[in-house]
């Protein structure tokens, strides 16, 4: 072999080794794009979940005298009572503890309070906390290492009555709130926490001559994330009346849904999602339907338009055994570029259930991983 040909087979072999170096780190950075993108768009998971106030309010509406109207409040009291509260927030920990959110929208974390004797005060005035599902469910996050906030908490349904007990007349006050939680660690930047109730709302007539106004709420926070903003809100529409609920859609969609950075709203719409048939009354509404038409994205149709992903709902006692889980009315909506990584339920199995046999909620939560793209 002469030198000239030693020398070009030295050379074509260092090409080869550059080539197969070449091949390696396009392979390499083939495999890294989607983790290097997710870190620049800022990855986040959020959560919606419905505690459940645990009782019935049917029976105190349609109470035709006196002595029924508080027996029904005394009952619906004890119901709720009986629905394990702190082992409940247990379970709704253990959930949070295995999605890690970065964002919570929660419903009917409900205050549940009394004063003996009765005043029967036209204003709701109980002041002894017999129940905070809020506060049991960050002593159950703090029990485990977990740093939780409250962002915002409003107050929609503040209704106050007297039940009917073995010790006499009690005040039983029922107080509804929509809450935004955060995790502490998750390196948000949060501004303008605001919150309100909805102008559509129902009251209704009682027996003891005292019309119940029924508000529901909504609670939003605007977030800076990885040099991105956005809007996150949490909503429970009504569960009642279908012009009511989508009155309600509408005001939050000119309202705080009116706003130009992207917007993630969560939370109990009350309006089936996988319904085919509209009739008016929830959870057949429109409603769903109206907010895509807005422009809206649905998370849970954007991952897994296969599964039904049904969240409601349990019975009230949240004992039967086997779930009656049959609508999807918990979303996470979405409008803006975002891109859903995963989409996932909890509280949905029979593994879910309390040692007692009670489900953690009478509806599954929804967990949501979003990357938000350019351009946010």
């Amino acid at each position: 072999m002469d030198r000239f040909t030693h020398s070009a087979g030295r050379q074509r072999g260092r090409t080869s080794q550059h080539a197969l170096l070449l091949v390696l780190l396009v392979s390499i950075f083939t495999l890294v794009p989607t983790a290097t993108t997710r870190a620049a768009g800022g990855e986040l998971t959020v959560m919606t979940r419905n505690l459940s106030f645990g009782t019935d309010l049917a029976p105190i509406i349609s109470a035709t005298n006196e002595f029924e109207f508080v027996t029904a409040v005394a009952v619906a009291f004890d119901q709720a009572q009986s629905t394990d509260f702190p082992g409940r927030a247990k379970a709704w920990a253990d959930e949070i503890e295995r999605a890690s959110p970065d964002l919570v929208g929660l419903q009917e974390a409900v205050l549940w309070r009394t004063q003996s004797p009765a005043d029967f005060s036209p204003t709701p005035n109980a002041t002894t906390v017999r129940a905070d599902l809020v506060e049991l469910l960050l002593a159950a996050l703090s029990s485990r290492g977990l740093k939780y906030e409250v962002v915002f908490a409003q107050t929609g349904t503040d209704i106050e009555a007297p039940g009917l007990f073995p010790t006499g007349l009690v005040d039983v006050r029922l107080t509804q709130r929509e809450v935004i939680l955060v995790r502490k660690s998750a390196g948000l930047k949060l501004i303008n926490a605001q919150g309100g109730q909805y102008a559509a709302r129902l009251t209704v007539p009682t027996v003891i001559g005292v019309p119940v106004a029924l508000p529901w709420a909504w609670a939003s926070v605007d977030v800076r994330f990885h040099g991105r903003s956005f809007r996150f809100a949490t909503t429970h529409l009504d569960r009642i009346s279908g012009v009511a609920q989508q009155l309600q859609a509408n005001e939050f969609m000119a309202g705080p849904g009116n706003t130009t950075l992207p917007i993630v709203w969560v939370g109990d719409f009350n309006s089936d999602a996988e319904g085919t048939v509209i009739t008016g009354v929830p959870s057949a509404t429109a409603t769903y339907e109206s907010i895509i038409a807005a422009g809206y994205a649905d998370a849970w149709s954007a991952r897994r338009a296969l599964d039904p992903g049904f969240t409601c709902c349990q019975a009230t006692n949240l004992l039967n055994p086997t779930s009656t889980l049959t609508e999807r009315v918990d979303l996470v909506l979405m409008r803006g570029p975002f891109h859903v990584g995963k989409a996932s339920l909890v509280g949905d199995e029979a593994s879910d259930r309390l040692p007692s046999g009670l489900w953690p909620s009478d509806h599954a939560g929804v967990v949501v991983n979003l990357e938000l793209e350019s351009g946010s």
